[in-house]
């Protein structure tokens, strides 16, 4: 997909994912926070504008829609203190990051 191609989310997305294996120190995790959600923003940014673009209540509008409340939900959510529950919070905003990749690939078909 264009608008992704270039955003370093692959790798972050493997090392959300991954915290819960290797429990990374709370600096590394707040770290993957912190550009998770920079990740977040810019494609909920990329899914609303594609949003307006596509016929209200299609199928692309509500795939659109579902994965830019998702995101703004996961985004309010804050990181916890323990190490699991730290990492659990980064692979839930990289779940939300790839819903939002897959919402916006559907406007490509």
């Amino acid at each position: 997909m264009k608008t992704t191609d270039t955003s370093p989310a692959p790798r972050i997305i493997v090392a959300a994912f991954d915290a819960g294996q290797r429990m990374p120190s709370r600096e590394d995790l707040a770290t993957l926070d912190e550009q998770l959600r920079d990740e977040l923003a810019r494609l909920a940014g990329l899914a609303r504008g594609a949003a307006l673009t596509v016929p209200p209540r299609s199928r692309a509008w509500y795939a659109l829609t579902a994965a830019i409340d998702a995101a703004e939900d996961a985004d309010r959510l804050v990181m916890g203190n323990g190490p699991l529950t730290a990492a659990l919070h980064v692979a839930e905003l990289a779940r939300r990051v790839l819903g939002l990749r897959d919402a916006l690939e559907v406007t490509q078909q």
